[in-house]
């Protein structure tokens, strides 16, 4: 589907390096047929030499003639690239976002065109193949074009579609920040560890693992957390009593309140 597909990456910084190195390495897009811009020469020249690649620093000049281009950009700089490439882009191209809090519809009222947009909201796992990237299709995308994005972002992780735009803020709070919560959890749990005895080095290998691979039981059998959690919990056991220290602590609650805090600021960012 993307293998003759000409396409450009506006903004080739952490998100957008993972996505020109994953097409590159998966055999999605030919190099030939792949470029990407920055906003620093040396930069450009960096990229080139890595993954040689065409490197620009016009994106207007840049998303000429190309299939698809994705804007790898922070939401502050997301007007001043439309307004440089509204003039040359058509509707025969497609445009995929990965700009947190900036909705389709913005994008597509300062394009002026019927052009088809999606929305992506990838997290930094991205960088293992490991990310979690959900989409969200505009008013003029269409199946190929939610196709297409699925095939760039399944090669860096797990994609999921949604058709209600508003539930992008509670996903940008949820999988695109919840890594940051997960790695104090990791950190707390280690510290616990190291606090009994354990080496640090031990203690964090022994958390991390762990939370993968119950991740990976989530993921895989399909069954319910709490399920897996009661297969766990032995009568009168050890593990009843750490998870009696963790509700007394509230850290369901303050989970569920983390996702609602920042689902909020997602919000308000994107008014």
């Amino acid at each position: 589907m993307l293998i003759n597909k000409k396409v450009a990456i506006i903004g080739v910084g952490k998100m957008g390096e993972i996505l020109l190195d994953s097409m590159i390495k998966n055999n999605l897009v030919k190099r030939e047929n792949l470029s990407g811009s920055t906003a620093r020469e040396e930069h450009a020249e960096e990229i080139n030499k890595k993954y040689k690649v065409r490197t620009y620093l016009d994106n207007k000049k840049m998303v000429l003639q190309k299939d698809v281009i994705i804007l790898a950009l922070k939401p502050q700089m997301i007007k001043k690239v439309i307004f440089e490439i509204k003039e040359v882009v058509t509707e025969k191209q497609l445009i995929i976002s990965i700009a947190a809090a900036t909705s389709t519809q913005f994008i597509e009222d300062c394009l002026g065109k019927n052009i088809p947009v999606i929305r992506a909201m990838p997290n930094t796992p991205a960088l293992i193949n490991e990310g979690m990237t959900v989409l969200c299709p505009g008013r003029y995308a269409d199946k190929n074009h939610i196709q297409m994005s699925m095939h760039i972002f399944g090669a860096v992780g797990l994609v999921e579609v949604i058709y209600q735009e508003g539930l992008m803020d509670v996903v940008t709070a949820l999988s695109g920040s919840g890594p940051a919560y997960t790695y104090i959890i990791i950190e707390s749990l280690t510290e616990g560890g190291v606090r009994m005895g354990l080496p640090r080095e031990l203690a964090r290998r022994l958390t991390a693992q762990t939370l993968l691979g119950a991740a990976k039981m989530v993921l895989k059998t399909g069954m319910h957390p709490a399920l897996l959690k009661d297969a766990v919990t032995t009568p009168a056991g050890v593990t009843v009593d750490g998870l009696m220290e963790l509700e007394d602590g509230g850290i369901r609650v303050t989970l569920i309140k983390a996702v609602s805090k920042a689902t909020e600021k997602s919000k308000e960012i994107s008014q």
